[in-house]
Formats: C-alpha cells, sequence, structure tokens
C-alpha cells in the first residue's frame, strides 16, 4: 500500500477517533443531566455516541456542501459553523511527504512505521472478531440442537406470537435469552420450570419479551462491530458496559411497570443465575447481565424513575439536532460561500477528448542558455492544430488543467523545479476550451498522476465591503450581440481557467507611465475579481462581498520591481500597499482571514514522462 495512502488514512481515522471521543464526552455529560430519568433514554444517548464511530463528521460535511453547491454570495459565517468546522477537521494536515523517486532507496523507518500499524491494527481487529465468531458458534451449536417448545405460560404467548419469536429448548444450562436479529428465538434451559415457580418464570420470560421488542440483540450487535474497529481505544469497551447496564435497567423498569411484584422478580433472576450460565454474547440478550448487585437492589427499592420534562425533552432534542444537522449545515454554510475561490475539480478519471500525438521534452535549463544556447520558449501557444507549451513545470500544468491557483496544489518540491516542452497535435474538431481536460488525460497517461482532493485551513484574504459602501458603478446593461471579447477579457479569462470568451465585456490593459499596471473592465462579477487578485497575490482570495451582478472595475497598482511596487506573494504584514490602496478605491477592503480551501494533493508523479 503506499505511503501516501497510509499517512492520509491514518491522519483522518486520528480526526475521526477525536471527533468520537469529544461526541462520547458530550454524551457523557447529558446522560449525567438525564440521571433521573428513565434508562432507556441514557440507553438511546449512550448508543448514539457508539454509532458515532461509524459516522465520520467529514462524511455529513460532504452531504452539506453538495446541498449548497449553488452559489449565493454570504456575510461571513456566524461562530457556530467556525466551531463546527473546527470540530470536524481537529488537525491540520500534516505536510505532503514524498516518496523517493523509484530508482532510489524507499525512506527509511517512516514506511515500514506506518505499514506496521496498519498490520497492527488489522490483527487487533481479526482477534477480536475471531474471538465473537467462537463465541457466537457456541450459542449458536446450542440453539441449533435445542428442540422447539410451546409456549404454555399464557403470559407470553400473545406477545410472542405478535414478535413472532419461536421458543427452543435443551438441557444445556445457558440462561435463558434471545439468539438471532432477524429471526430471534427465546432459548430456556429444559427443566428451568421445576427451578423456578410459576411468578418468577412469567417475570423473566417478561424480561426476555422486553428484549426482544426493544430489538437489542441488532443494537448490540452494531456495537460490536464498533468494537471490532476501534479495539485499540479504552473509550469503546467503556461503551459496551453502560449499553448492556443501562439495557437491563430499562428491561428491569418495563417489567416492574408490568405490575410483577419486585421481590418475586428479583428472586427469578437469583434462580437464573443459580441454575445457568451466563450468555458469552453481548447479541444474545440474557436475564442476568450487568452489576447484579445495584440491579437487584434498584429493583428491591422500587426506584421510580421520572418522566421527561419539558426541559428535558428540549435539551435531547437539540443534542440530536446539532449532532446531525450540524456538520450538515456546517458544510451547507461553507461550500456556497467560498465556491468561487475554494472548490476544486473533480480528481477522477479524465474525460473528453486526447491529444492525437504530444511530444514531451525536457526544456533547455538556464545554464545552457547562458553558455550560448537557443533561447527557450515559455508560455503557451494554441491554434487550430496544435498546442505549443515551452517551459512549463508539471505543477503548472496541473494548475491550467484543473483551473487552479498555486496555493491549491500540493506537491513534491520538484514538480515546480523540473520543466517541459510539449509539442501535440489537437484531434479535428477540438477546440481550446477542451484543453484542460486533454492535459489531464496527458498528465495521467504520460506522467502516472495519481492525486486526490482535500479541503485545508489555510490564511486567506477576504474580500469584503469598505465602510463607505462600494465606489463601483454597476455594468450597463447587455445589448444585442456580445462585442468581440477585448485583449484584458482574454487575460482575465486566463487567469480564471475559463474559456477565451469570457463575458468580461470592452475593457483596457496598459502599462502607466510610472511603470505600474492600470486595468479597466466594463462587467465584472465579485468573484472574478477576487480570483484575480489571488491570481496576483498569489494567496486565497475569497469573496464575501455580497455584492450580485456585476460592476465597471479598475485597477491601478504597481508591479513587482517597480518603484512602490511589491513582489508577489505579498502574506507578510503589512500587505501590499499598493495593491490594497487599489482595491479601497473601489470601496473594498482585504482582511485577513483563514478559511477551509479545496486543495489537490498530489499522490504519486512521475519525474520522466513514458513515451508517446
Amino acid at each position: 500500500m503506499p505511503y501516501e495512502l497510509l499517512t492520509s488514512l491514518g491522519r483522518q481515522a486520528a480526526n475521526h477517533v477525536w471527533q468520537s471521543t469529544l461526541f462520547a464526552a458530550a454524551a457523557g455529560v447529558l446522560v449525567l443531566a438525564l440521571k433521573a430519568n428513565h434508562a432507556r433514554v441514557r440507553y438511546w444517548v449512550w448508543l448514539a455516541a457508539s454509532l458515532k464511530f461509524l459516522m465520520p463528521f467529514s462524511l455529513l460535511r460532504a452531504i452539506g456542501s453538495r446541498l449548497g453547491s449553488r452559489y449565493v454570495p454570504a456575510a461571513p459565517a456566524p461562530l457556530f459553523s467556525f466551531v463546527m468546522d473546527a470540530i470536524a477537521r481537529p488537525f491540520a494536515p500534516l505536510p505532503h511527504a514524498v516518496p523517493a523517486p523509484a530508482a532510489a532507496p524507499a525512506q527509511p523507518g517512516t514506511f515500514p512505521l506506518a505499514a506496521l500499524l496498519a498490520a497492527v491494527w488489522a490483527l487487533g481487529c481479526a482477534a477480536v472478531l475471531l474471538g465473537l465468531w467462537r463465541r457466537w458458534r457456541r450459542v449458536r451449536a446450542i440453539v441449533r440442537a435445542s428442540e422447539p417448545a410451546a409456549w404454555n405460560r399464557p403470559q407470553g404467548r400473545a406477545a410472542a406470537k405478535a414478535l413472532r419469536l419461536g421458543l427452543v429448548s435443551s438441557p444445556a444450562a445457558l440462561e435463558p435469552g434471545i439468539f438471532g436479529i432477524f429471526r430471534p428465538v427465546l432459548y430456556l434451559p429444559a427443566g428451568i420450570a421445576n427451578g423456578l415457580s410459576d411468578a418468577e418464570l412469567d417475570a423473566v420470560l417478561a424480561h426476555e419479551l422486553c428484549h426482544a421488542r426493544r430489538r437489542d440483540n441488532l443494537t448490540a450487535a452494531m456495537h460490536m462491530i464498533v468494537e471490532a474497529m476501534f479495539w485499540f481505544h479504552p473509550l469503546v469497551w467503556w461503551l459496551g458496559a453502560r449499553l448492556i447496564e443501562e439495557r437491563e435497567r430499562a428491561c428491569d423498569e418495563e417489567v416492574l411497570r408490568l405490575g410483577i411484584e419486585p421481590q418475586v422478580y428479583a428472586q427469578g433472576i437469583l434462580q437464573v443465575c443459580t441454575l445457568c450460565l451466563k450468555s458469552p454474547l453481548a447479541c444474545a440478550a440474557g436475564v442476568t447481565g450487568s452489576h447484579l448487585k445495584k440491579r437487584i437492589a434498584d429493583i428491591m427499592t422500587q426506584r421510580v424513575a421520572a418522566r421527561l420534562s419539558s426541559g428535558r425533552k428540549v435539551l435531547l432534542a437539540g443534542a440530536a439536532l446539532l449532532a446531525a444537522a450540524g456538520p450538515v449545515l456546517t458544510g451547507v454554510a461553507g461550500g456556497p460561500r467560498l465556491r468561487a475561490q475554494t472548490e476544486a475539480a473533480t480528481f477522477g478519471k479524465p474525460s473528453g477528448p486526447k491529444f492525437e500525438v504530444a511530444s514531451i521534452k525536457p526544456a533547455p535549463d538556464l545554464q545552457t542558455v547562458m553558455h550560448g544556447g537557443p533561447a527557450p520558449h515559455v508560455g503557451i501557444k494554441i491554434d487550430a492544430a496544435r498546442v505549443d507549451i515551452g517551459h512549463w513545470s508539471i505543477k503548472q500544468l496541473i494548475m491550467r488543467a484543473y483551473g487552479l491557483q498555486p496555493y491549491q496544489v500540493s506537491g513534491p518540491d520538484w514538480m515546480e523545479s523540473l520543466r517541459f516542452d510539449v509539442l501535440a497535435k489537437l484531434p479535428e474538431g477540438a477546440t481550446g476550451d477542451q484543453l484542460p481536460g486533454m492535459l489531464e488525460w496527458l498528465l495521467v497517461e504520460r506522467f502516472g498522476l495519481a492525486a486526490h482532493g482535500e479541503t485545508r485551513e489555510l490564511p486567506a484574504l477576504a474580500l469584503v465591503v469598505g465602510k463607505g459602501g462600494p465606489k463601483m458603478k454597476p455594468a450597463a446593461p447587455d445589448a444585442g450581440a456580445p462585442a468581440e471579447p477585448s485583449p484584458v477579457g482574454r487575460t482575465l479569462d486566463g487567469l480564471m481557467g475559463a474559456s477565451p470568451d469570457g463575458p468580461f465585456g470592452a475593457g483596457t490593459i496598459a502599462m502607466t507611465s510610472g511603470g505600474g499596471l492600470h486595468i479597466e473592465v466594463a462587467k465584472m462579477p465579485m468573484d472574478a475579481l477576487a480570483t484575480v487578485l489571488a491570481s496576483w497575490l498569489r494567496e486565497p482570495v475569497i469573496d464575501m462581498t455580497g455584492l450580485p451582478g456585476k460592476y465597471q472595475v479598475t485597477l491601478d497598482f504597481s508591479l513587482p520591481g517597480t518603484p512602490g511596487g511589491d513582489a508577489p506573494g505579498m502574506a507578510s504584514e503589512p500587505m501590499g500597499a499598493s495593491m490594497s490602496s487599489a482595491v479601497e478605491r473601489l470601496g473594498l477592503r482585504l482582511e485577513r482571514r483563514k478559511a477551509p480551501i479545496a486543495v489537490l494533493v498530489v499522490d504519486r508523479v512521475q519525474r520522466v514522462p513514458t513515451e508517446n
């Protein structure tokens, strides 16, 4: 298994265990508040804490993101959204580790450790499952050797018929219990009626019928899956003990509610303990489980459980809504607000046409050029027949293929340092709009690219409205046929990875007398402005203006290396004064924040492309 996959799975597992532990702690606080209420309520709270181990918050967030996939301008996210986001992703992703190239030796100690941890987990899981299987076989062998029996006691005949619950009996001294999940049967040891009075036997049968009605075997089997998967976590085993304790107390409360005398019921349980062996399976619910001495004391004192008050009902409903809907709502709120800048492409199998033929050669390095070599072609040229890409890195190819910014690609450093010249022939009828898809095929087939998408907390700039409000004029409404795209339209579309025929209208782009840049665009939406700013600043810029429609935008700022200019990638404070001033003249402002950003993580890529 690749090192990157192991480390990624390990990080996600650690996040999930942390979240589930926090959820169980919150469930414990809730149980304390419900201490005086019915045991069945506390049982369902503990069961929710158990099942949380099978339901990652990230899955609920993904559902919410899909529900909120349509872009809607929004105000800054409320505190609740950031709290849920922190819980859903408590650990920052580790720096991306890159395996050595095929010809180099493997990283010493790193991969073996990851593989060892995975092997230990698998062995532990197998050991727990083997133990459960052996105990299940023992009980199953006893039940299969049993003979069908008739319901002689009228106390349980009608209830058993309604539950479609069969009755079997054998000489084995196994305690009475419900065996099976989908077609359960009640097992009774032969001769048990001789050791119990009729009233005591009725009380024991009532207890087992309560287990059958509650489907306790099914919920116990669910927790057994949790124990097998998370065997290394002591909290999981502690939860199992709490579930057995509360389910037995819930059945005790139900039996007493039916009017059975406490002394008769307690005596029946003690007689079963004297005559029979305890069931070895949690999912074969018997009558002697949990802390027997405490149960008998509660039965004899007829401890009365309080009904849920309106306040406690509201508390339970609120906790359930927060646990289930909180991550979903966070996904809904987080996804649309950041869509323009943070939604990466779907990193699956490419689709669409491929290059008919493509030549990939290492680009000449700077030393070759300095010693009299030919000047390299740098950039990209597209015509009706071919694509000529000069001196591009693999990272640049990935960015163009998936429409990403530099900060959205995570991988080995050499992806930027190795440069290639690509000369490719377009298939007949293909257009420039299909170039990203063809580059995807090129990366997958020739460089062996394998990647996946992640969402990471990154420093970002939020584009917001200034105190005085926006100072831009709304764009004029469209009239007649669209005008020929201007040079600035092509430039901005290229920055956004969009079609050359983008809807920016007429505009100008020119150098100023002071060495700066003047950009004037007739029709610009705010998400496009944020993307342009991100391209210049080389860090995420999030549109949080909430301004719909398009505006007439004029930007005047200094270029890198000119008087008053700041270099691209101005991540340190104070932020580039020239760009900040240009934005403020529009009635907008850039604020430092942290935001979830979609990132493409390169799992595997080859230094040397394969032959065509």
